[in-house]
């Protein structure tokens, strides 16, 4: 038969014993070793995170540096890719991968989605670095427009539309006085 163990004897108490005082003679007796640190994150965090749930860390920033120059010289300026952006879903804007311009320049093809419009071909532009200090500049294909008499008037209203242009004019009013070449060409030929 086994008999019950008496309880330790309560120590006497000689000075007021807090209920954590093993807690804090183990924090005292540890505080000068190296893995003091460690060791509390190891022991006290995962109670922690199940109370007040994961810390509230900051975003992680790059530390890799970039070149400006590199940046600059290889990105499409914010006021273009803003313009690209807000034009009308009839004009499909792409960057022309036969060019790889150093100088800051960008060159654009620009194919016309309309479906009361005829197909013809895409418009290529070239958008100065500095732009719209500098207005763009329509690369001109002729022998594009060859082909027959329709896109031969197509390219002859562009090329009178484009002297009525303001020296100073956007990739928005190019992009526009294109299609109204177009829809001018389609009056005539009508």
């Amino acid at each position: 038969m086994a008999v019950p163990t008496p309880p330790p004897p309560p120590v006497p108490p000689t000075k007021q014993q807090y209920l954590c005082q093993p807690l804090l003679d183990a924090v005292l007796a540890n505080i000068r070793s190296p893995v003091f640190n460690h060791s509390l994150y190891r022991t006290f965090v995962p109670a922690m995170t199940a109370i007040h749930g994961p810390p509230i860390t900051a975003p992680v920033v790059c530390t890799r540096k970039r070149r400006f120059e590199d940046d600059e010289r290889q990105s499409i300026p914010n006021v273009l890719q803003g313009e690209v952006a807000r034009l009308d879903p009839k004009f499909l804007v792409n960057l022309d991968p036969s060019h790889c311009s150093n100088n800051g320049t960008v060159h654009l093809i620009c194919k016309l989605d309309d479906k009361d419009l005829p197909s013809v071909p895409p418009l290529e532009l070239s958008v100065p670095a500095d732009y719209p200090a500098q207005s763009p500049l329509w690369i001109d294909r002729q022998w594009q427009y060859d082909a027959n008499p329709f896109l031969q008037s197509v390219h002859r209203c562009m090329t009178s539309r484009l002297l009525q242009l303001p020296d100073k004019h956007s990739v928005t009013a190019l992009l526009n006085t294109w299609a109204q070449s177009i829809h001018q060409a389609c009056l005539s030929a009508a």
